[in-house]
Parts: C-alpha cells; sequence; structure tokens
C-alpha cells in the first residue's frame, strides 16, 4: 500500500494504509509481516485508533508480526534491534 504524505508523516495516514492493505486479497492469510521504520512505538497505539473509528477494521483473528528494516533499525535502542531486526523474524 503506498501512502502520500500531505503534511509530513502522521500515523493516522499509515493506520489507514495499513488496513486498506490488510482487507484487499487476504482470503487464507492469516499471518502478515509487516515492515515500518516507527514499528516499536506505532504499534502501541494502532489498535486504539482503529477502534476509534467506525470506517477502519483490522480482522480479529490475523497474527500481524512486526519489524523495522535492518537500514533503520540499527537507529533504535537496543531493545528494538532484538524486539523488531528482521534477522530474528
Amino acid at each position: 500500500s503506498v501512502v502520500d504524505f500531505q503534511k509530513g508523516e502522521r500515523q493516522l495516514n499509515m493506520v489507514y494504509s495499513l488496513c486498506n492493505a490488510l482487507s484487499y486479497n487476504m482470503n487464507g492469510i492469516q499471518n502478515v509481516i509487516y515492515f515500518y521504520d516507527i514499528n516499536c512505538t506505532y504499534m502501541k497505539n494502532l489498535q486504539r485508533q482503529v477502534d476509534n473509528t467506525k470506517f477502519l477494521e483490522i480482522a480479529p483473528l490475523l497474527m500481524i508480526v512486526v519489524g523495522i528494516r535492518m537500514w533503520h533499525v540499527h537507529g533504535h535502542k537496543k531493545e528494538c534491534y532484538a524486539r523488531y531486526s528482521p534477522l530474528f523474524i
């Protein structure tokens, strides 16, 4: 999914993009790997943001495994590397 950021990167735009991507042609798919540069903070609020609008949803049984791209994860805390590095997924 691709998003055009009007005034900088806002998480609501990413929530919209992710929900749209996860609703398209997903029959039989139960696991998703999702990379985003700030997944360490983004995923903390994702479900709340989805629940706060009637226009977005994520299938309740969908397992989302998150990661941060290798180039970007090195700029995060050591805990982020261990948890979100693609090497450990």
